[in-house]
């Protein structure tokens, strides 16, 4: 039994053999046949293990003087293997395709490589044809036209003119184009042009017929539903060819397709984009001519009455008391015009994102105080109660930016004493939340009414510029409706939030919370703040004693000031303290007074930003570069209408010490000189 399977197997093998030689005598023989050149190496050895005789001829050598070299020694005559061997990019599944010339032979070949099994050896077989064979033109050209192809962002179909319906031939991208495979295209479709959208397809046999007719050309859009179902649009070429100038003679439309959908996409997004910030413009618009009509009577009213206060002032020189009150109407219409324009170039400063915050040493006592000042004539006016009030304030010292947030909760208590009618009651609560976080503290300013209150319709609009409620209540109370909106944007910039609470009749009730950091020497203080009330018949109790100004006499000042006018107030505001001044209507002007004054001369200059000649930078960083020490202890003020955190900055950088806005508070510059010349 044993003796009969191993006999089985050897004639197996013995047949299998048989075959295998049978199959490499063909394979050899359709080779010689091959018009082109063939050559096989061993991808290891490099030796050459066949050459068809065309390659012989073409090598001009003899087969059995070659067979067993090296290939790259016989074809290239080197001595080592080639630098460009395309050996590593060969696989069995497919050709390598390259083109060569041979310096050798002096011819360029196109070249076919891949690899194969030959008599049990992995080896290269390559198929090769010169420049000056008829099949490498049309092996060049064929490839140039499959650049060509590829080179079209879309695909080629060719139309039967006879059903205008039936796909004759296809190329380049038409399959990716409308999403199916050959086969799905061939056995699902039907090779029919049902890819197209039923309502273009119809639009689109007219004009086929038309160009049938004229045999020109058109271009036309039209949508395709891929298989997928989706859908994309494209831009169409139509062009017809007769039976007598085709190939076949079926006469053709031949169509080129082209995806446009991103780009319609993209035109699509952009016109909603257009759209959208038409309407935004629109509407920004009418808010703004509906805010300077506001504005214009805002404005001249606190105008007409300095104007109309002025005349009466001047017409009552020598009556004390009716002078006295006209100059307190115009210093109160001042200062209300002063509150609108600041509210205006706030949020022109927030919209441009220029508006900064400066951080430094807050004392929540002081600021507390501040407040409680200069709300509490306004409510005593309407004689309203004014509540002040806090609960478990521990640090009272902290690190912000406490201009902007006495800002906030001015507009939030001014806001609520306007809309608040006569007798009624405003409060604000301050409560210290605790924090986790070292060095850090939550704060929550709570400011609340019993005024008008609002609907809730126009709650979620109440942070909007320009916006004011629709309510014949307040149609004459003055304002901007740009408090809330800066308000909310200097909350934001704290990283903090604001929230509002209204009914009608019932008030308002706002929530400020903030972080805050915490000033580090005052971490083991265990102070308190206090609460205060402010009635009409009653002034309240002080968080902090004031303390009093230090004296100005015979302090020596030298005002930098181009304006006749403002350097004619300043003067006299500084003489009327015990200052004595001397003035330079330029920076120029400025330095030379200084270099020529003796050393410490002068107690301080107050300077001018924007003069003609030397501006107030160019001027202070001269002072500061002149050679002598007072130049550079001398304090610098800048006294200027640029009022922003970056212009404080820019006077900073410019070695000035500190930065006065106009138009001149008294008690603010007073308090700052006293500062800087103790």
């Amino acid at each position: 039994m044993e003796n009969k399977n191993m006999s089985e197997n050897k004639t197996e093998k013995a047949g299998q053999t048989s075959s295998y030689d049978h199959d490499t005598q063909y394979f050899q023989m359709m080779m010689e046949e091959y018009d082109g050149n063939i050559y096989i190496s061993d991808i290891e050895t490099y030796d050459l293990l066949y050459l068809n005789q065309t390659a012989c001829r073409s090598l001009d050598r003899h087969l059995e003087e070659i067979i067993g070299c090296k290939c790259y020694k016989v074809i290239q005559g080197r001595n080592d293997p080639c630098p460009f061997c395309t050996n590593d990019k060969l696989r069995e599944d497919e050709y390598y395709e390259w083109e060569f010339y041979n310096p050798v032979l002096e011819r360029t070949f196109m070249i076919k490589d891949r690899l194969i099994n030959w008599n049990g050896r992995m080896a290269r077989l390559e198929l090769s044809h010169d420049m000056y064979t008829s099949k490498f033109k049309l092996e060049k050209k064929s490839r140039e036209q499959d650049a060509l192809l590829r080179s079209v962002p879309g695909g080629f179909a060719r139309l039967d003119a006879r059903d205008c319906s039936t796909v004759l031939w296809y190329g380049a991208d038409f399959l990716g184009m409308i999403g199916y495979t050959a086969k799905q295209f061939e056995q699902e479709l039907d090779s029919q042009c049902s890819y197209l959208h039923p309502d273009d397809l119809q639009r689109i046999i007219p004009i086929l017929h038309e160009l049938e007719t004229s045999g020109g050309s058109a271009v036309t859009e039209a949508q395709v539903i891929t298989r997928s179902g989706e859908t994309k649009i494209l831009t169409i070429t139509l062009s017809y060819a007769s039976g007598e100038e085709s190939w076949d003679g079926i006469p053709s439309f031949y169509t080129i397709g082209i995806d446009i959908t991103k780009e319609r996409m993209e035109q699509e997004r952009q016109r909603k984009m257009l759209e959208d910030a038409y309407k935004t413009a629109r509407i920004a618009s009418e808010a703004k001519t509906n805010f300077l009509s506001s504005m214009s009577h805002d404005i001249r009213t606190p105008m007409n009455a300095i104007m109309g206060m002025t005349a009466i002032a001047e017409a009552n020189l020598y009556a004390p008391d009716k002078l006295k009150d006209c100059l307190s109407k115009i210093n109160a219409s001042a200062q209300h015009l002063l509150g609108l324009i600041n509210e205006v170039l706030d949020m022109s400063k927030i919209e441009s994102g220029k508006i900064d915050l400066t951080f430094g040493t807050v004392s929540l006592p002081e600021l507390f105080q501040n407040i409680s000042d200069m709300c509490r004539p306004l409510a005593q006016e309407k004689n309203q109660k004014l509540q002040l009030s806090v609960d478990d304030v521990c640090h009272k010292t902290v690190i912000t930016d406490g201009g902007r947030l006495q800002q906030v909760l001015m507009n939030l208590l001014t806001n609520a004493i306007k809309y608040t009618p006569e007798g009624g009651a405003i409060s604000l609560h301050v409560r210290e939340i605790p924090s986790d976080a070292v060095y850090k503290g939550q704060y929550e300013f709570i400011v609340t009414d019993n005024g008008i209150g609002m609907t809730a319709e126009y709650i979620p609009h109440i942070f909007e510029p320009f916006s004011r409620a629709e309510d014949t209540r307040i149609n004459k109370i003055q304002g901007t409706g740009l408090g809330l909106a800066i308000t909310q944007n200097i909350v934001n910039m704290m990283n903090g939030t604001i929230e509002v609470q209204s009914e009608p009749e019932n008030g308002s009730r706002f929530i400020v919370a903030v972080p805050l950091d915490l000033y580090r020497e005052d971490m083991t203080t265990s102070a308190q703040l206090k609460s205060q009330s402010v009635t009409p018949d009653e002034e309240a109790a002080r968080l902090v004693e004031e303390e009093p100004p230090s004296s100005l006499s015979g302090r020596r000042i030298l005002l930098v000031e181009d304006n006749d006018l403002n350097r004619e107030i300043a003067s006299e505001l500084l003489e009327m303290h015990g200052c004595s001044i001397e003035a330079a209507e330029n920076g120029k002007f400025a330095v030379e007074k200084f270099a020529r004054s003796a050393p410490e001369e002068y107690d301080c200059i107050l300077m001018d930003i924007q003069m003609p000649v030397m501006d107030g930078y160019e001027a202070a960083r001269a002072i500061r570069a002149l050679k002598r020490d007072d130049a550079r202890t001398v304090p610098i003020l800048a006294l200027t209408a640029n009022a922003f955190a970056t212009d404080l900055a820019k006077a900073h950088n410019a070695g000035m010490n500190d930065h006065i806005a106009k138009p001149i508070d008294v008690e603010r510059l007073l308090e700052t000189l006293n500062r800087w010349m103790v």
